[in-house]
């Protein structure tokens, strides 16, 4: 299995870097997971968008899901017959929002002349080739799935954004990668109580790798300014082990 950084950059993204997006391939298998800003500027560096099996998206925020916009623009401006449009699959009850953007943007039918869009069921794996992706319900602002992502006798583990939770545990565990979040540099800068948090600082991150026996901690979502010593240091004092950033065009086998 490899695992291409397309983006990593939260919301307020990094300079230069785009924001959440990230290739999986495996036994011919490519499937995006997340769609954020200055993503497809990377993809069409590497692949046209009809040599993927699927766009998955983990949840509704536009660093996560606002370059299927633009990727509507790299097809030509008409309607793709059904079996030929790429298949994008969203999270459970974004339908009504897709249609929204479509409008938005100049046409109800933006997105479904060329996209085949779905909606998870927040439970069952989705299988595209050899590629099977879990949706795991985490502690969002927003309803947000992460991905236990399998082929291949191996499982990355894809935390999208979230607080610690359940669904943190879900995905750690025994992950041979654990690609997680970590947004936040102190605690004052997430939702604070009682409203519920919706991201973790990198010491959390490493505590999920932890106690879940991850194999590796990859951290990603983060806001860097300098090398990003004080997220992997942090994650690596709580984990126990090496902690690598994410580093965007960079390819890794899991």
């Amino acid at each position: 299995m490899r695992l291409t950084i397309l983006g990593r950059s939260p919301a307020s993204p990094n300079p230069g870097e785009a924001c959440a997006g990230y290739l999986v391939e495996a036994g011919g298998a490519r499937v995006v997971v997340d769609m954020g800003p200055g993503v497809v500027a990377q993809l069409v560096a590497r692949h046209h968008p009809d040599e993927l099996d699927a766009v998955v998206i983990s949840h509704m925020h536009a660093d996560h899901m606002l370059d299927l916009v633009t990727l509507r623009y790299v097809y030509p401006w008409r309607s793709r017959p059904v079996d030929q449009r790429l298949r994008v699959v969203l999270p459970p009850g974004s339908a009504e929002q897709m249609l929204d953007l479509a409008k938005g943007v100049g046409s109800a039918r933006h997105f479904e002349d060329c996209f085949r869009l779905s909606e998870h069921d927040g439970r069952a794996a989705l299988a595209f080739g050899a590629l099977s992706l879990r949706p795991v319900e985490t502690q969002h602002y927003i309803p947000c799935w992460g991905f236990r992502i399998e082929a291949e006798g191996r499982r990355l583990a894809y935390t999208a954004d979230t607080a610690p939770c359940p669904g943190l545990g879900d995905l750690a565990d025994r992950a041979d990668v654990l690609l997680s979040e970590a947004t936040l540099r102190s605690l004052d800068e997430d939702a604070a109580d009682p409203e519920p948090r919706g991201h973790l600082l990198p010491a959390e991150a490493g505590t999920a790798a932890r106690d879940g026996g991850s194999g590796r901690l990859m951290l990603t979502h983060l806001p860097l300014n300098g090398d990003g010593s004080w997220a992997r240091d942090a994650a690596a004092e709580t984990f126990g082990g090496g902690v690598e950033l994410a580093e965007p065009q960079r390819s890794y086998e899991i």
